[in-house]
């Protein structure tokens, strides 16, 4: 192998491992399934306990959202990558659009005069699809936040 071959091995051994590195994160498989399930539980709740204070639905949607970007962001910014990202905001959106559009509140399917497992489904499923776009967005401009502070 001459040196020129060497260098363009590393190289491209380089990109991959840079590629490797954004979709998988240094760390957050891991922390990406707690703070989901976390997530869930919280945002889920929310529209309980904003209720209580007299704030509407649209409102609680739109500030649940907004957190969980941000915090895909800087989990991003963090070392996260971009599939523990969509991970992490899969869990509150899918609390989010489940208690906003799905069935009646802690009521399960299958139950004498329970709703159908479509009216959980199509929520859960709209929720994974606005994970992928937030997460990866997210992924995008986290990593840039990170390069720029690296390079200061």
């Amino acid at each position: 192998m001459t040196g020129s071959e060497a260098s363009e091995a590393d190289a491209a051994a380089s990109r991959r491992a840079t590629l490797r590195r954004i979709a998988l994160g240094e760390s957050g498989f891991e922390r990406a399934t707690v703070w989901s399930a976390v997530g869930f539980a919280l945002s889920y709740a929310a529209f309980d306990a904003t209720a209580a204070v007299g704030v509407g639905d649209p409102a609680v949607v739109g500030a649940l959202a907004a957190v969980t970007a941000v915090a895909a962001v800087a989990f991003a910014a963090t070392g996260g990558g971009a599939f523990p990202a969509i991970l992490l905001t899969y869990g509150p959106f899918a609390g989010t659009f489940l208690r906003g559009l799905g069935p009646e509140p802690y009521v399960l399917p299958f139950t004498a005069g329970g709703p159908a497992a479509a009216a959980f489904t199509a929520p859960l499923a709209l929720a994974g699809a606005v994970a992928v776009a937030v997460g990866a967005a997210s992924t995008v401009i986290g990593y840039l936040l990170s390069r720029i502070a690296a390079s200061r």
